[in-house]
Order: structure tokens, then sequence, then C-alpha cells
């Protein structure tokens, strides 16, 4: 039986302290040091001083959970809690304070947030967060991936598949089978959207080395052969015959001459599993299917940091990774090619419940850049985009060790909500996953179907009633 794939976490304490939601005001005239606080606050927000067990330290008040049971048990009442407005200008409307601080907290422990008074919403928006999934079989403790009750397979696999194999009398594969490649869950690591510092790198090489998976980079920016094993180089055509191209796969960026480049990529390494990036607009699913006909193995459709359309030609809104995810498989499934490639979705994939809602959409694995930075402590604060001003994390300080534990723990608190997320509806493979509309749910589609009908009959009623 093949070895059973899981992720040890380990943690990993913040070097600097994380911006918390709220903010805790111990008044030094009114506390005792009693030390009640301690005793009731489950989140290790209170602790005493190390070199005077007397006194009570600082509260951390990122740990607080804002449940304000220890203000309500101090017996002096020198507690008080507010919210923090430095956490309010985290990120951005999109990379929200509480998405930064949700990957802070697993890049910390490992662990999958609680909330403790379950799903929370949104129920509606932009995006995925449009969208539900179907939990039908959450009430069967037997599935249960977590906890090795079932085993569930999150391995994908990478590369171009044959439709039919044929055997001769022996009954050997006769059919030429192209290049394939596995990996053991369905995320891989995108190039950096910023903070590209040798040591950062190195932390992600670390973590994709240890996880198994891929990471995708420019080797212009950073490569090194001792990661090679899990390197995917995005190559320009000046590049395609240095020594990058002995990797297991490779990129190139889609252009007119893209054709040219992945047939001479594949005569200088027959074994190599070519991928064309190709920015999510308007033709993105016919460029997907031009090229699945032209015989590529991997499409790999990124949209930017924020999951929309690269460069949208008009005013108006842009569209989103969801859409174009949908649009491009559907077309593949319409032509009867679907089979044929391997789709990469990127950009703007921030939590754990995107990785399911891209292949439930329709993609084979996503690829996640951000995400990666704030393992390693980043706050989104893009200060880094601006000349002349500090990093507050000093990501170029970051130990490579240290880092790619962080990453570690964050892709394995991801993968675990994954693995919630399938043995809910009953899967045992994330490969069934791919595409399975019908356990989905999509606001747009109900409030169509369900309640844009209601609305119009009441319209229509209220004109024939003259009001």
């Amino acid at each position: 039986m093949p070895r059973k794939y899981n992720i040890e976490v380990s943690p990993a304490p913040p070097r600097f302290p994380p911006v918390g939601k709220f903010v805790i005001e111990r008044s030094a005239a009114d506390c005792i040091n009693c030390g009640r606080c301690v005793l009731t606050c489950i989140h290790s927000v209170h602790a005493r001083l190390d070199e005077d067990l007397r006194r009570m330290a600082e509260p951390e008040d990122y740990r607080c959970k804002g449940c304000f049971r220890c203000v309500q048990e101090c017996p002096k009442e020198a507690l008080t809690i507010r919210s923090s407005d430095e956490y309010l200008r985290l990120g951005d409307s999109y990379w929200t304070p509480e998405i930064i601080s949700k990957n802070w907290y697993q890049a910390e422990t490992g662990k999958v947030p609680v909330s403790g008074a379950g799903y929370l919403g949104p129920f509606s928006g932009e995006g995925f967060d449009s969208m539900w999934t179907d939990m039908s079989e959450i009430v069967r403790p037997t599935r249960d991936g977590i906890h090795g009750r079932e085993y569930i397979n999150t391995s994908v696999d990478i590369g171009r598949k044959v439709p039919v194999i044929k055997f001769d009398a022996q009954g050997r594969i006769v059919s030429p089978l192209p290049p394939t490649l596995s990996v053991p869950l369905p995320i891989l690591f995108d190039t950096l959207p910023f903070g590209g510092y040798g040591n950062v790198y190195e932390a992600v090489a670390r973590a994709a080395s240890f996880l198994g998976t891929l990471m995708i980079v420019d080797p212009d920016a950073w490569f090194n052969k001792e990661y090679e094993a899990n390197a995917v180089p995005v190559l320009t055509q000046s590049a395609l015959e240095d020594s990058v191209t002995a990797c297991k796969m490779a990129e190139l960026d889609y252009g007119s001459t893209v054709l040219g480049a992945v047939e001479e990529l594949r005569n200088a390494n027959p074994e190599t599993i070519v991928s064309v990036r190709v920015p999510f607009g308007d033709t993105a699913a016919e460029i997907a299917e031009e090229l699945t006909c032209a015989g590529v193995e991997v499409v790999h459709l990124y949209a930017d940091c924020n999951g929309k359309q690269i460069d949208p030609p008009g005013p108006g809104e842009p569209r989103l990774l969801k859409d174009m995810i949908l649009e491009v498989h559907r077309q593949l499934v319409a032509r009867k090619i679907r089979d044929e490639v391997t789709l990469i979705a990127s950009g703007g994939i921030a939590i754990a419940e995107h990785v399911a809602k891209s292949i439930l959409c329709g993609a084979d694995l996503v690829a996640i850049d951000l995400p990666l930075l704030i393992a390693l402590e980043c706050r989104y604060c893009k200060n880094c985009h601006s000349s002349g001003l500090k990093c507050p994390v000093s990501l170029k300080d970051v130990d490579p060790r240290y880092g790619a534990q962080r990453i570690i723990n964050l892709v394995g608190a991801w993968r675990n909500q994954l693995l919630e997320v399938l043995g809910a509806m009953g899967l045992r493979e994330v490969r069934r996953l791919r595409g399975e509309l019908g356990r989905a749910i999509f606001f747009e589609e109900i409030q169509r179907e369900t309640f844009d009908t209601i609305f119009a009959k009441e319209v229509s009623y209220n004109v024939k009633a003259g009001n």
C-alpha cells in the first residue's frame, strides 16, 4: 500500500507581535495581580511576568478573540477591550484584515481556525463569496480525512492524458504515453508578486521540497539547483537552451510564437512537461482551447492579486476568477477535450476555501502567491512598493528554515480544510471534485431562477393593480 500523505506541522511563533483585532488595556492603578484573567482566558492572552511572577505581563493582544470573559471576571474591573485601528487598516478590500490574520494564525499553528459559532459568512458577494458548497454528508463521522479514519487522497496528476490506451497481443502498452507528474496536493507555489529576497525564495523552495509540491519561479530572479526537483522555471525564449530545461516542468508565457517555443523545449527535453501561462481575460477560453488542440499539456490561467481579469478592455467591472474558471472549463467540456489538459488557476487565492471552490469550478489545481508572503508575517502594507519605506516585519531577514516551517503550517491547515470539504461531500479524492458543479450552489443562479421570478410576479401584480 502506498504511503499515506500527511503534513507534519510544528508551532512557529511570530517574530513580530501580529496586529490583533482588539487592544486590551490593563489599568496599573486598579490591577491587584490576582491572576484571575490568566485562569479564565483559554487563548493565553494573559500571563505573569517571567522575571517577577508576582506581577502581570502586558496582554498579548493579537491572541484575543473578543469574548470579554477576562473583563467580566476581573474583580477590580482593571481590564478594557477596544477595537484596534491598526487592524482595520490592514490589507485592502479584497485582502481583508480577517483574511490576513487567519493566514497568520494558520502559519503559526498549522491548525484550522475555529470560530466557535459556526460559519459566519459571507453568504453572498463577489466571486467566491457568491458560491456555496454542498455538505450533504457532513453527518457521516467515518469519512474523516483529518484524523485518518478514512484516507482521502489529495494528489493530482499534471500533464496530458491520452483518451485511449492500446495494448499489443502480450498485453504491453503500445500507445505513446506523454510525461505526467503527480503532486500530493492541489496547491503549487506561484511567482512572488513582491518581496523577492533570496532568503524568502529559499524559504518557499524548502517548503515546496518538504511538501512535495512545485514552485514556479522566474530564474532571472532566483534559481538554485539544490531545489531543481521542485522548481518550475518560467522561461523566456533566450533561456530555452539553459540548463534549467532539465526541470520536470517548465512554463512559457503565452504569445504569438509560444507553440514554436513549446516544440523547441520538448525537443530539448522530451520528459519536461510544458505549461503555458495565459492571462485571464475575455479570450482566455479560446486560447485554452487553441493550446489544448495544439497538444499543450498544461495551461496556467492567472488573474491579478485580487482575482480579477488582467487588463480589462473597457471601463466596466473586470471579470472575476470564479467566473473565468467556469467559462474555460465549460468550453473545454463542450469541445470534448477537457481531459486532455491540466488547468492551473492562480491570482486571488486568498484562503483555504478558495482552493476547493476553484477546483469545483473546473481547475485541476491552484497556485498561490501572496499567502506565501503573509505566512512570513507580511502585512500587505505595500511599503516595499514605495521607495524609502521600511518593511515592518523585515522580510529580508527571515530565516529560510523558520520561513519554510510557517509556509508548511499554512499549507497543512489549508489541506485539512480541503479534507473537511471533501469528507463532508462524501468524496475520497480531490480529482473527483473537479468541475462537480452539481455540488455547488451559485447565488446568481438562485437569484435568477427563484427570487427574480417572485419579484417579477410582484411587479406584474402591482402594475395591474395600478400601484
